[in-house]
C-alpha cells in the first residue's frame, strides 16, 4: 500500500516537444513581493538567503517576486527587475544556490502599469486607458498608443530572454492581480477602441513573445479567477478569456484571484475559509493544463485535500512559508512548523519597506539573520510575562540551550495575543499560542502562572529563581480613564472585560448595547465581533480613523461592516469628558475647550480601550537595563511593549522578544569567554546584533 503523501509526488511539467522538469515535489513558493532588493532592482544576500532557506527546507519550486520587466512598471521600492542585463550574475548567483538545494527556480514577468507610481519608479505610468488605481496612489497614467504596447510586449520578451540567461527553469507571467495584462483584460481599466480592445489580444501577444524568446522553458501564467468588484472581470468571464488564450504555448496554469481594487482576494482574511478558490478552480480542468493554485492553503491538511481531489497539481504557497520555510516539512513529513494566523502584516508592510511577519521574527529585517548564541551549559533564565515578548524570548533561550521558567499572572500564556483569538477577523491567533504551547513542552520551558512578580527588584527577583539572567516583559502601562464619572460601576477596561467572556466570538452570551471608548485595533476589532452577533454599539475614539496602528488589509473586513452596520455609532476625533452611568459628554479632540461639548446615549456597559504604554521615555531603557542589571548581578533586559516605544502590536512584542533573548545569549556566551566580570555582565545593544549581512 502506498502512503506517500500527495504532496511529496513528484510533478513533471512541460510539453510539445520541450525539454521536462520534475518538480521533486508539489510545493511550490507563490510570487510575493518583499523589498528585499535593491532600489535599482538587482537581488541582495539577504534575499539569496531567504530564498535558499525556502529550497532548503524542501520546497520543489522556489519563486521570485514580481519582477518588472521595464523600469516604468516597478511598483516596489526595492522590487527585483529583469529590465537590464545588468541584474543577470546576481540572479545567476540565486538559480544556482536554488538548484544546489535541489529546487527549481522560477522568475514571474510583471509591469505594474496604472498601479505603478511615479514617486516610486520615478517614470510617468503607463496604462490601457487613463484610468487611476486609487488604492496605490491614485496618478493618472498615460495610455499607451497601438505602437508603445507592441513595445511593451518586447520587453516581456526580453526580460525572458535575460531570464534564461540566469539560469531560471520556469518562467510565470504574471496575468493577475490588476498589473499591466490583467489591465488589458479588464472592463475596469481597458476603455481602447484599437486591437487592444479585446481583452486577450495583448495577453497573447506576451505569451507568444515570451515563448519565442525561450522556446525551451517552462512557461505559465498566473491568473485571477475573478477580479473582484462587481463591474470587473466575472469568474465566467475570466474562463472565457482564457479560452481565447494561447495556452498551446504554456505548461501551467496558477490560480489566485482579485486586483488592487479587490485586495481581499489577493490576500484573503484569516476569516475566510481554507482552501476558498477550490471550487473555482474545476472550470481551468477543461484547458488541459497542470494547475496550480493559491488561497489560504495555510496547513498541511487543505494542502493534502485539494491535492487529493485533484482540485489542482501543485500549490502556490506565500504567508505560510514566510512565516516558517517549516511548513514544507510540515506538509511533506509531519514535522512541527510555526504557523501563519493571517494577520496580514507581511502584506501591510509592503508599502512602508521590507515585508515582516508577526510570528517569525527573522524575516524582512534588512539583514541575513543571525543564529542566537548557544548559552553556557546550565545557565538559568527568569522570563517574567507569558505574552508574545515573553514565549518569544522564552522559546529562543531555550533552543540556545538554557533552562527558562515563564512567570506570568494570567490564567493562561498568551497575554493580550491570547484575547484577539475571540475575535471575528482573528480567528487563526490560537494557532500561535498553541504551537506557542507545545513549544514550551517539547522544549522543557517551565511554565508558572497565577504569579504576581516584584519586577522593580530585578537582583532579589534572580536570587529567588536562581537565575543567570532576567528577561522583564510584562507589557506596557495601561493608561486610565481620566474623565469624571470613570470610577462609576460599568466602566472597565476593553481586556478585562475580554477575559470575563472567552467565547464572546462563539457560544457566549453578549450585551444587547455596549459603548466603547476608543478606536484602536483593539476597540476596532470588539466592536465588529459584537456587532456581528447583534449588539448595538457606539465607537468614540480621538483617533481620527479606525485602528491606525493596522494596516489597510488587516481590516479591510471589519471595516465596512462597521460603517454599513445600522446598530453601529461611530464618533471619531472626539473626546469623552464626562460620564454619568447613562451618558458621555464628548468634546472635539483639542481638548481645549474649542468645538462644542454633545452629549450622547451610551448604553450598556463603557468599555475603555486605550493603547497600551511603554515606560517613562526619560530615562532611555538602555540605562534602566544597565541599572538593574548593575543591581542584580545578571543580565537584565526589557522586550515587549514595556519598553518599546513602537505601536503595541503582536508584530513588534514577537520581534522585541526575539531581540531580547540574542542579547540575553550573547552577553551570557561572552560571560562564559571572560568577555565580561561576573558582577558586571555586559549586554550588546540592538544594534551590536543588527550588522550582520545588511542589504547592499
Amino acid at each position: 500500500m502506498n502512503n506517500t503523501r500527495h504532496a511529496a509526488r513528484p510533478l513533471t511539467l512541460g510539453r510539445n516537444g520541450r525539454t521536462p522538469r520534475t518538480l521533486r515535489n508539489r510545493l511550490a513558493s507563490a510570487p510575493m513581493e518583499r523589498n528585499y532588493g535593491t532600489a535599482d532592482g538587482h537581488i541582495t544576500e539577504q534575499y539569496i538567503d531567504y530564498l535558499v532557506t525556502r529550497a532548503r527546507a524542501g520546497l520543489g519550486l522556489v519563486t521570485t517576486e514580481a519582477t518588472y520587466v521595464r523600469a516604468d512598471g516597478k511598483g516596489r521600492t526595492h522590487q527585483l527587475g529583469l529590465h537590464t542585463d545588468a541584474v543577470i550574475p546576481g540572479l545567476r548567483r540565486l538559480t544556482g544556490a536554488l538548484h544546489a538545494e535541489g529546487a527549481l527556480a522560477a522568475v514571474e514577468l510583471n509591469h505594474g502599469g496604472r498601479t505603478a507610481q511615479t514617486a516610486v519608479s520615478g517614470h510617468k505610468n503607463v496604462a490601457p486607458s487613463p484610468v487611476p488605481c486609487e488604492v496605490a496612489g491614485g496618478e493618472v497614467p498615460r495610455e499607451l498608443t497601438t505602437s508603445e504596447c507592441h513595445e511593451l510586449v518586447a520587453s516581456y520578451a526580453a526580460a525572458a530572454r535575460r531570464a534564461v540567461a540566469a539560469g531560471f527553469d520556469v518562467i510565470n507571467i504574471h496575468g493577475a492581480h490588476g498589473y499591466l495584462i490583467h489591465q488589458f483584460m479588464s472592463p475596469i481599466s481597458n476603455h481602447r477602441t484599437d486591437e487592444f480592445a479585446a481583452p486577450e489580444h495583448f495577453l497573447n501577444l506576451v505569451i507568444d513573445a515570451v515563448r519565442d524568446a525561450a522556446p525551451d522553458a517552462i512557461i505559465g501564467m498566473r491568473v485571477s479567477v475573478l477580479e473582484g468588484p462587481a463591474d470587473g472581470i466575472s469568474a465566467e468571464f475570466q474562463v472565457a478569456i482564457m479560452a481565447k488564450a494561447h495556452l498551446e504555448q504554456l505548461d501551467f496554469l496558477d490560480l489566485s484571484a482579485g486586483s488592487y481594487d479587490a485586495g481581499e482576494w489577493i490576500v484573503q482574511p484569516g476569516e475566510w475559509e481554507p482552501g476558498l478558490l477550490r471550487d473555482y478552480a474545476a472550470a481551468y480542468r477543461r484547458f488541459g493544463l497542470p494547475l496550480g493554485m493559491a488561497g489560504r492553503l495555510n496547513t498541511p491538511a487543505v494542502i493534502e485535500e485539494v491535492l487529493g481531489d485533484g482540485v489542482c497539481d501543485f500549490v502556490s504557497l506565500a504567508r505560510a512559508i514566510h512565516a516558517d520555510p517549516g511548513f514544507a516539512g510540515g506538509v511533506l513529513r509531519g514535522e512541527v512548523y510555526r504557523p501563519c494566523i493571517a494577520c496580514n502584516v507581511c502584506i501591510d508592510t509592503l508599502g512602508q519597506g521590507q515585508v515582516t511577519c508577526t510570528v517569525n521574527p527573522a524575516v524582512g529585517r534588512s539583514r541575513v539573520p543571525l543564529p542566537t548564541p548557544a548559552v553556557r551549559p546550565g545557565a538559568r533564565i527568569t522570563v517574567v510575562g507569558a505574552g508574545p515578548a515573553g514565549l518569544t524570548a522564552a522559546r529562543e533561550l531555550a533552543l540556545a540551550g538554557a533552562r527558562v521558567t515563564v512567570f506570568d499572572d494570567g490564567a493562561r500564556p498568551g497575554g493580550q495575543f491570547a484575547l484577539a483569538e475571540q475575535m471575528k477577523s482573528t480567528p487563526d491567533f490560537h494557532r500561535f499560542t498553541d504551537w506557542a504551547a507545545a513549544e514550551n513542552d517539547r522544549l522543557g520551558i517551565e511554565l508558572r502562572l497565577g504569579c504576581r512578580i516584584n519586577t522593580r527588584d530585578a537582583g532579589a527577583l534572580a536570587r529567588e529563581t536562581g537565575a543567570d539572567a532576567v528577561v522583564l516583559a510584562t507589557g506596557g502601562t495601561r493608561p486610565g480613564a481620566d474623565f469624571p464619572g470613570a470610577d462609576l460601576p460599568g466602566v472597565m477596561d476593553v481586556r478585562d472585560w475580554l477575559a470575563d467572556h472567552p467565547e464572546v466570538n462563539e457560544s457566549g452570551d453578549v450585551p444587547e448595547a455596549v459603548t466603547i471608548w476608543g478606536a484602536d485595533s483593539v476597540a476596532m476589532s470588539l466592536a465588529d465581533t459584537l456587532a456581528d452577533r447583534g449588539t448595538a454599539v457606539l465607537l468614540v475614539g480621538p483617533q481620527h480613523v479606525l485602528a491606525p496602528e493596522s494596516g489597510r488589509r488587516a481590516k479591510i473586513l471589519a471595516v465596512p461592516r462597521l460603517e454599513q452596520n445600522p446598530r453601529v455609532r461611530i464618533r471619531l476625533g472626539a473626546t469623552i469628558e464626562e460620564y454619568d452611568g447613562g451618558r458621555i459628554r464628548i468634546s472635539g479632540p483639542a481638548r481645549d475647550g474649542s468645538g462644542a461639548d454633545e452629549w450622547l446615549d451610551a448604553p450598556g456597559s463603557l468599555l475603555v480601550s486605550r493603547s497600551v504604554l511603554p515606560l517613562d521615555a526619560s530615562i532611555p531603557v538602555a540605562d534602566r537595563e544597565a541599572d538593574l542589571t548593575r543591581a542584580a548581578g545578571v543580565p537584565v533586559v526589557f522586550a515587549g511593549t514595556v519598553a518599546d516605544p513602537a505601536p503595541a502590536i503582536a508584530s513588534n512584542a514577537v520581534k522585541s522578544g526575539h531581540d531580547a533573548a540574542q542579547r540575553i545569549a550573547a552577553a551570557l556566551a561572552a560571560e562564559a569567554a571572560g568577555g565580561a566580570e561576573p558582577d558586571r555582565p555586559g549586554i550588546p545593544t540592538d544594534s551590536e546584533l543588527s550588522m550582520n549581512g545588511a542589504a547592499s
